[in-house]
């Protein structure tokens, strides 16, 4: 009988143990994440447009009708031009072969890129965005045009006369709004393209008239098209030198 009471008292000590017993405790899991990436207090501003820039800027907004807020320089790079003309040569202008050192510029205006070339101090600009070069040579009336018109608004008006002086006009000045727009959707739709509308060879007093296009697309004007183009050079040509 005390054997039974010893094993009961055993049991009931060790019961009471395990009870009192603190549970045992998992370990804690912490998940370590990334500082973020501190923002600097003093961010170095982009250099502000040089006098070159500054002088393209105002041109091109001028020749398109644009504000020059619509106008950003994608990329400037200095050069050395190997003429006075910055190697952008017009038709009956003369250009000193000296070293120049200058810059290129690419401008952005309403998604449409231009380039221009200019001097040191962007006291002389040049567009060197070609879009299309008309010439009418000979006839009854002895011509001797050139109309030579840059992508960037720029048009120019020569005659090989002697004492003859090429005038300068931009789109601002010469197209209204739809005529800007016309030509534009030329640009983009038409390849470039070398269009001839002369007399037949072995007519009498015969007229040379040709039009390089410069254009961005990938089709080739039709003839009515091409026609069009002529008319709306040689309008341009004559709104110009009147």
């Amino acid at each position: 009988m005390r054997r039974v009471l010893l094993v009961t008292a055993l049991l009931t000590l060790m019961v009471t143990a395990c009870a009192s017993a603190s549970p045992t405790e998992r370990p804690s899991i912490i998940i370590e994440r990334p500082d973020p990436t501190p923002v600097p207090d003093d961010l170095t501003p982009e250099p502000g447009a040089g006098p070159a820039e500054e002088a393209v800027i105002k041109q091109l907004a001028a020749n398109l009708g644009l504000q020059e807020s619509d106008i950003s320089v994608l990329s400037s790079e200095e050069v050395e031009f190997g003429d006075a003309c910055l190697d952008v040569v017009l038709e009956d202008v003369g250009c000193a072969q000296v070293s120049t050192p200058g810059r290129i510029l690419v401008l952005d205006a309403k998604g449409v890129q231009y380039e221009y070339h200019t001097n040191e101090d962007g006291s002389r600009v040049q567009p060197a965005t070609l879009a299309l070069i008309w010439k009418r040579e000979g006839g009854i009336a002895g011509f001797c045009d050139t109309l030579t018109v840059f992508r960037s608004g720029e048009v120019y008006a020569s005659q090989c006369r002697p004492q003859a002086e090429g005038k300068m006009g931009t789109f601002a000045d010469l197209l209204s709004s739809q005529e800007k727009k016309q030509f534009n959707t030329w640009i983009s739709r038409f390849a470039e393209a070398d269009l001839d509308a002369s007399d037949p060879k072995g007519v009498s007093d015969r007229m040379v008239v040709t039009l390089k296009f410069f254009g961005t697309g990938s089709k080739s004007p039709t003839k009515s098209e091409q026609q069009t183009l002529f008319q709306f050079a040689q309008d341009l040509y004559q709104e110009l030198t009147q």
